[in-house]
C-alpha cells in the first residue's frame, strides 16, 4: 500500500517487528477472515462496462481515421472522463472533488508528507508493502474503507490497515494487491474538504522487493493517470531531479501545474538545497509541464525551508478550482460540439471542391481531361460520404455515452 512505501529496506532493518503487537497477524482465524471479507463478489457495474465499450469499440476508431489536429487531446479527454468515472462509481465521495496526486520515487517520503497536509495520524516507516492506491479525503467521521476487487466496500479498523503488509504476505502467502483497488482513509483533520489526496507507490523500489503483477511504474502511472494537480516528491538528501524523474513525469497526462518537493529538508544543509532546486528548475524546464514551483520541505515541523507559503497557496488553489466539475453528461456534449465543429469545416471544404470539379465536368468536352477530373472528383466525393457517415454515427454514440453517464450519475 502506497500509505506505507516511504522507508528505504535498510531503514526498516532498525525496527523490531517483532515488537508489534498486531491481532491480523497473531491470530490467523481473524487474519483469514480478513481476506474473506475481500473476495466476496458484487453486481458487475454493466452501465460503466458498456460506457467503455461504446467508447473502445466505437468511437475510439472512428476518431483514429478522421486526421483530427487535436485527436490525441480528444481520446486523453475521453479516457479521462472514463477512468474518473469508474473511480467514482467505486468511491462516492470523489464526485466533486479535485485528485491531487502525490508521485515520487520509493523512500520519498510520502506518507510523513501526507501526514503533514492532511492532518492525520496515518501509519509512516512500518515496512514495504502492497501497490494499493489511497485517497485520503475530509469527512467528519474518521473511517477507513477498503474497495476489493469486487467493488465491495469494507470497513477496517486502524489495526487492519496497519495489516495490510509485505508481513502479513510473508505470514499467510497473499497479497492485497491482489484483492484491493484502493483504500480510502476518511479524516476530520483535512482541512481541504474540495481536494483527494491520492497516495501512489514509488515508482521504483528497492531490488529486493516482491515483483508483482505490474512494475512499479506502470502501477504509479496507472494510478496518477487521472488526477486533476500533481505534487512530485524527492528525497532531499538522496538525489536531485533525476532523468527518470523527468521521463516518468513527461508520461503522465496531467495538464495542470505541479508542484516539485524536496522532501526531508531537515536533513539536507540549506545552501546544498538551493542548489538542488536551482538544478530543478534547470531541468524541468525540458519538459513539456506547467511547473507551479520547487520548494524545499520539512514534514515533521510542516514548514517549508525554501518557498515559504508555496504549498499553502497551491492546496488553496487547488481547493478553489471549479473548472471541469460539470456533470459528465455536459462534459462529453462540449466534446461532441467540438468535433462536428471541426468535422463541418471538413465537410464544408470538400463540398467546394467538389462543386468546383462538377462545374468543369458540365463545361469541358475534353475526354482525357475529364477522366482525369473523374478520378480526383471521386476521391474527395468518397470522402465527404465517409466524413458525413462518421459525423452521424459519432452523433450516435455520443448520444449513447450520454444516456449511460446520465444514468451512472444518478445511481
Amino acid at each position: 500500500m502506497a500509505l506505507f512505501e516511504d522507508e528505504s529496506l535498510e531503514d526498516l532493518e532498525a525496527f523490531d517487528f517483532c515488537d508489534e503487537k498486531n491481532s491480523y497477524l497473531e491470530n490467523p482465524q481473524k487474519g483469514i477472515s480478513l481476506i474473506k471479507s475481500m473476495l466476496e463478489k458484487q453486481k458487475r457495474i454493466e452501465d460503466l462496462e458498456e460506457f467503455n465499450q461504446v467508447l473502445s469499440n466505437e468511437i475510439i476508431p472512428i476518431l483514429v481515421g478522421l486526421e483530427l489536429k487535436n485527436e490525441f487531446e480528444i481520446y486523453q479527454m475521453l479516457t479521462n472522463i472514463y477512468t474518473k468515472m469508474k473511480e467514482q462509481q467505486k468511491i462516492h465521495v470523489l464526485k466533486g472533488k479535485k485528485v491531487l496526486g502525490i508521485g515520487g520515487k520509493f523512500s520519498a517520503g510520502k506518507s510523513c508528507f501526507i501526514n503533514s497536509i492532511a492532518n492525520a495520524e496515518l501509519p509512516e516507516g512500518q515496512r514495504p508493502t502492497t501497490s494499493i492506491a489511497t485517497y485520503i479525503v475530509n469527512e467528519k467521521k474518521k473511517e477507513n474503507i477498503a474497495i476489493s476487487n469486487w467493488n465491495n466496500r469494507i470497513v477496517l479498523d486502524d489495526e487492519a490497515v496497519a495489516a495490510l503488509t509485505h508481513q502479513f504476505y510473508n505470514k499467510y502467502k497473499i497479497s492485497f494487491s491482489r484483492l484491493i483497488q484502493n483504500l480510502v482513509i476518511y479524516t476530520p483533520n483535512f482541512t481541504y474538504p474540495n481536494i483527494a489526496l491520492l497516495d501512489t507507490p514509488g515508482y521504483s523500489k528497492s531490488d529486493n522487493s516482491k515483483k508483482e503483477d505490474f512494475s512499479d511504474a506502470e502501477l504509479a502511472r496507472e494510478q496518477l493517470k487521472s488526477v486533476d494537480y500533481l505534487i512530485w516528491l524527492i528525497d532531499a538528501v538522496q538525489g536531485v531531479v533525476t532523468q527518470r524523474d523527468l521521463e516518468f513525469i513527461s508520461s503522465l497526462q496531467v495538464s495542470t501545474k505541479i508542484l516539485v518537493i524536496f522532501t526531508k529538508a531537515d536533513c539536507e544543509i540549506e545552501s546544498n538545497l538551493e542548489k538542488k532546486i536551482v538544478q530543478a528548475k534547470s531541468a524541468l524546464k525540458g519538459i513539456n509541464k506547467d511547473i507551479y514551483d520547487v520548494i524545499a520541505y520539512n514534514s515533521r515541523d510542516r514548514q517549508a525551508v525554501i518557498g515559504e507559503g508555496v504549498l499553502e497557496s497551491f492546496l488553496s488553489m487547488i481547493d478553489k478550482d471549479k473548472t471541469n466539475i460539470d456533470k459528465t453528461s455536459k462534459q462529453l456534449k462540449w466534446i461532441e460540439q467540438q468535433l462536428k465543429n471541426q468535422l463541418n469545416k471538413k465537410i464544408t471544404k470538400l463540398s467546394k471542391t467538389i462543386k468546383v470539379y462538377e462545374k468543369i465536368l458540365s463545361t469541358t468536352s475534353n475526354i482525357e481531361h475529364i477522366k482525369a477530373i473523374v478520378k480526383e472528383y471521386g476521391i474527395y466525393k468518397a470522402k465527404n460520404i465517409k466524413l458525413t457517415e462518421n459525423k452521424e454515427k459519432l452523433g450516435y454514440y455520443f448520444q449513447k455515452l450520454i444516456q449511460i453517464a446520465d444514468r451512472i450519475e444518478t445511481v
